[in-house]
Parts: C-alpha cells; sequence; structure tokens
C-alpha cells in the first residue's frame, strides 16, 4: 500500500501498538469461536521500519494455525508478507514443539523492499 510518508510512519506506529496490547484476544464468527495469541519476533534490518509477529489461533475443535506476519515500510510504501499454516487438531505437547519461522517468503520480502527503495530513490 502506498500512502503520504507521514501516515506511513503513523499507521506503522499504530501497528506495533496494537500488536504489543493484544497478545491474547477471543473472538466468534459463523465458523465457530476462536481465540488468538500473538507475540512480536525480531526483524532483519529491512527499509526503515519493520515489524515482524506470530500469532496461534485456536479453531475450536477443528486445530489450529499459526500465521507469520511481517510489515515493512520504506517511505510512504508499507509492504505486508503474511504466511498462514494450518496444522489441524493436535495435541499441547506437539504444539508446543511447533512455531513456524521465516522460510522462502523472507527472500521475496527481501526482494520487494530491494525494488521498492530503488523506485523511492528515482
Amino acid at each position: 500500500m502506498s500512502y503520504p510518508e507521514e501516515a506511513a510512519r503513523a499507521r506503522m506506529t499504530h501497528l506495533r501498538e496494537a500488536v504489543g496490547a493484544c497478545g491474547r484476544f477471543r473472538f466468534s464468527n459463523k465458523f465457530g469461536k476462536s481465540s488468538v495469541t500473538s507475540e512480536v519476533l525480531k526483524v532483519p534490518d529491512l527499509g526503515e521500519d519493520a515489524l515482524r509477529y506470530r500469532t496461534l489461533s485456536r479453531l475450536g475443535s477443528s486445530g489450529f494455525a499459526w500465521t507469520l506476519v511481517t510489515v515493512v515500510r520504506v517511505g510512504g510504501v508499507i509492504a505486508t508478507m503474511q504466511v498462514m499454516v494450518p496444522t489441524g487438531p493436535m495435541t499441547p505437547e506437539k504444539l508446543a514443539t511447533f512455531k513456524p519461522e521465516p522460510g522462502p517468503e523472507e527472500a521475496v520480502t527481501a526482494t520487494l523492499i530491494k525494488n521498492v527503495t530503488k523506485a523511492e530513490s528515482t
């Protein structure tokens, strides 16, 4: 997404505050009840501002879904990469050992930011 630079800075600040404030929450929709926990992760030096967080959603009796989100700002451009890994039902012991880490999307995100940075300088 592209914004005026100050608006992009403000959006990143708001996102960082929201992720920091919502470590655990619950919601329900037409598919049932769910609970979500989130944690902020270290993010590589990408762009001018970057945030990475991982969430674990309990999908009622259907199991779990991990989501890894990386958000990077360069000037007024905000790029977001989101990867989801649904696991289905798991025992608590197995769930405790399963934490997805950045994978192939890491190179895609870095290339995207490199291209955005290059476009900003021309």
